[in-house]
């Protein structure tokens, strides 16, 4: 059962985290310091900000956004795993992006950040700061190396879908599956996703994704432990996989 992330929106105080988070604000601070868009900030500076920002918790299933939901907010992943994706009218599930940790998300047209009639889910358990408009406008209006920053990762974003459409129009299958296994791997392990998950992400049908697992599996570039744990042997030849164009 997924259950919706509780917390406030609209308004410019926070909820107060519970658990674990609510006792430990270096933890926001390290969390801050970490992420690219607060390059260059004073570490004194952050923790005046980090105290501001609340950071939650989110189990595995937890969805963070849903459409329908008013506000707006930027979500920093600090540790887990988190994935944005839209359903059609028949219920099929369309991944638009996976973001890992240090990955900015939400919605926000300050900054030009848009998820409306997405929803985004914990696909691991997950640590997030929240950060509402109010917060995002006094940073950029105190701090304007963060407002540089924050340009720098929207053009990336940018980029990367750019890519993500490209390799959905003109890639094959095989090469697709290579491309996403390659960047999931981590230590050469992609562990915790179906492979309906993995066919969401690419836009191909569960099939499709387990023929090409198979034909990988018998080339000996990768080893199929169980259901949800891929590791990858010989990333060179499936990186030539990329290519396949």
């Amino acid at each position: 059962m997924k259950v919706p992330l509780r917390w406030s929106r609209t308004s410019t105080s926070h909820p107060r985290p519970t658990g674990e988070n609510s006792s430990v604000p270096d933890r926001r601070t390290a969390l801050l310091l970490e992420h690219e868009m607060f390059r260059g900030v004073d570490a004194s500076e952050m923790e005046e900000i980090a105290g501001k920002l609340p950071m939650v918790s989110s189990r595995r299933g937890t969805v963070i956004y849903a459409p329908g939901e008013t506000g707006e907010a930027l979500f920093i992943l600090k540790k887990g795993l988190i994935r944005a994706y839209r359903l059609t009218a028949d219920g099929h599930k369309i991944v638009l992006a996976t973001y890992p940790p240090g990955t900015a998300f939400g919605e926000m047209s300050l900054i030009g950040q848009s998820m409306t009639g997405s929803f985004a889910e914990a696909v691991e358990d997950s640590m997030i700061c929240i950060m509402s408009r109010v917060d995002v406008e006094a940073i950029m209006v105190e701090h304007p190396v963060f407002a540089v920053r924050m340009v720098q990762l929207l053009s990336q974003r940018l980029r990367d879908a750019e890519d993500r459409i490209e390799q959905l129009a003109f890639a094959s299958a095989p090469a697709r599956v290579a491309r996403l296994l390659l960047e999931l791997a981590s230590d050469g392990v992609v562990d915790g996703f179906s492979h309906q998950d993995l066919s969401d992400m690419i836009g191909a049908n569960r099939e499709t994704v387990s023929r090409v697992l198979v034909r990988l599996k018998a080339a000996g570039i990768v080893a199929i432990d169980g259901r949800r744990c891929i590791r990858i042997l010989d990333p060179a030849a499936l990186k030539t996989r990329v290519e396949d164009l």
